[in-house]
């Protein structure tokens, strides 16, 4: 909240929505949802949007604090009509503790993201149909068109509100200096925990919404997972499946630390981001394939 009061912007207003009492500043404006249950964050940045007399609505998440240009820079953007939305990175805080830089090495790496990395580290400029809600700019038009956020998911309500406005043809377009600092999850447990978070819903939403999430890119860690799964298996058979897995693993293990570490500066981040990218895709991979066989995936 700190962070966002001292946006350096003409006129805009800070509005918290929360499911309980919190202690905010007094330039900060608090709305309570008072549904008697836990909201999700679509939910609430509905209820934002409602009590906002804004021409846009700027969301960010508890755990993100934006560069003090955040809305000047988003704002020129919107001076082309077409444009609906605008989203930047969430890069790793400066400062943040080694267990919070080794998570966000995750995903800024090619080995954790791939071509998506550019929502955790500055990227070319780009037109984009799926982006992050922790850095996301909206105009008020456009969110009025498609009924807002209209969704309990949590997460990808992001993804549900992304592709109502590319259906109705409005541009999402993505900008490196539209920054904000976004908080890691510390390894290991509640990173793997958020990244199990992600490939569940990722896996039901290639049934809900085939249009952005039926991609190669998001079944490749499954595709992994289970070669790998065969491949140990026939290994504990066969000797020969035994050295194909020995090599197999050497390569990577090799090939990753060389991509870690012309990433990263700090060799102990280096180290790490191997066998963290290894045991995210396995939890990824198997919680894709259960949002798949999910019926229903609630909140």
């Amino acid at each position: 909240m700190r962070s966002c009061l001292a946006l350096k912007y003409a006129s805009f207003k800070v509005i918290v929505v929360s499911d309980t009492e919190v202690a905010v500043p007094s330039e900060v404006e608090l709305v309570l949802t008072r549904a008697g249950r836990d909201t999700g964050p679509g939910e609430k940045r509905d209820l934002g949007m409602r009590v906002s007399e804004a021409d846009f609505f700027a969301f960010i998440d508890d755990d993100a604090a934006p560069d003090v240009h955040w809305l000047s820079r988003a704002i020129e953007i919107f001076d082309d009509p077409t444009v609906g939305a605008v989203g930047g990175p969430g890069v790793t805080p400066p400062g943040s503790e080694w267990a919070e830089r080794a998570g966000g090495a995750f995903y800024e790496s090619w080995l954790g993201s791939g071509p998506y990395r550019f929502r955790f580290r500055p990227g070319r400029r780009r037109l984009v149909d799926d982006y992050p809600a922790y850095n996301f700019i909206i105009r008020r038009k456009a969110a009025e068109q498609v009924s807002g956020w209209g969704t309990g998911f949590y997460g990808g309500e992001d993804t549900v509100i992304c592709l109502a406005l590319v259906e109705a043809g409005w541009q999402i377009v993505y900008d490196p200096s539209v920054l904000v600092f976004h908080r890691r999850r510390p390894v290991l447990t509640k990173h793997l925990a958020q990244v199990g978070n992600v490939g569940r819903h990722r896996g039901y939403f290639v049934k809900a919404y085939p249009e952005t999430s039926l991609r190669l890119s998001y079944f490749l860690p499954t595709v992994g997972t289970i070669a790998l799964v065969l491949l140990t298996v026939l290994a504990v058979l066969n000797d020969v499946f035994r050295i194909v897995l020995a090599l197999l693993v050497i390569v990577y293990a090799v090939g990753a630390l060389i991509i870690a570490r012309l990433e990263q500066s700090d060799w102990t981040i280096a180290l790490a981001v191997p066998p963290l990218a290894a045991a995210s895709h396995i939890v990824y991979g198997v919680q894709f394939v259960r949002g798949l066989l999910t019926r229903r995936l609630d909140r």
